[in-house]
């Protein structure tokens, strides 16, 4: 809602925000500053999606990712006016655990290839020079994005998932 086409400037009557994790309550707020009302539907019993601490027994539990990581100024400025000092900023370590070893997150290719072996590391090389050359278009994909960027071998490597690891659940 940055003055696009798609702008409105009168209240449309009957707008729903589907789910109260933050990008609802985001929403939400940001219809409310514009003057439309607008009625949020939530699953659980409070706000908050997976991004919610519950107490129990005097102990804190996360139930999910409560990090927030944006480059957009105008969405920080929003959680920053919505949340004022109870936004707290903390150093963030991320990493992936694959075949025994922790990789930095994001990747760090030094990191990466050192801990992928000498034979491993020439075949990701050798992919992520291949899909730089002869990049995937058009981008359709969370697939195409991840293998443009690392190539394939390090998307077959990190997220595609081999069928056998699934676990498949029988529909309700």
């Amino acid at each position: 809602m940055d003055g696009g086409a798609n702008d409105r400037s009168d209240p449309v009557e009957g707008t729903v925000v589907i789910g109260a994790g933050p990008g609802g309550l985001a929403t939400a707020y940001e219809l409310g500053r514009r003057g439309f009302t607008c009625d949020i539907f939530e699953a659980g019993s409070q706000p908050g999606g997976i991004a919610r601490t519950k107490s129990y027994k005097g102990c804190l539990f996360d139930l999910g990712g409560h990090r927030f990581f944006t480059k957009i100024a105008l969405v920080q400025r929003m959680w920053d006016q919505i949340l004022g000092e109870d936004f707290l900023l903390r150093p963030r370590l991320s990493r992936i655990y694959f075949n025994s070893r922790f990789f930095r997150y994001p990747l760090s290719p030094w990191d990466a290839l050192s801990k992928l072996g000498p034979i491993e590391a020439a075949r990701c090389i050798a992919s992520y020079l291949a899909a730089r050359l002869r990049p995937i278009s058009p981008e359709q994909s969370f697939a195409d994005w991840v293998c443009i960027r690392f190539g394939h071998r390090l998307f077959n490597l990190n997220y595609r998932m081999p069928v056998e690891r699934i676990a498949w659940e029988p529909a309700a």
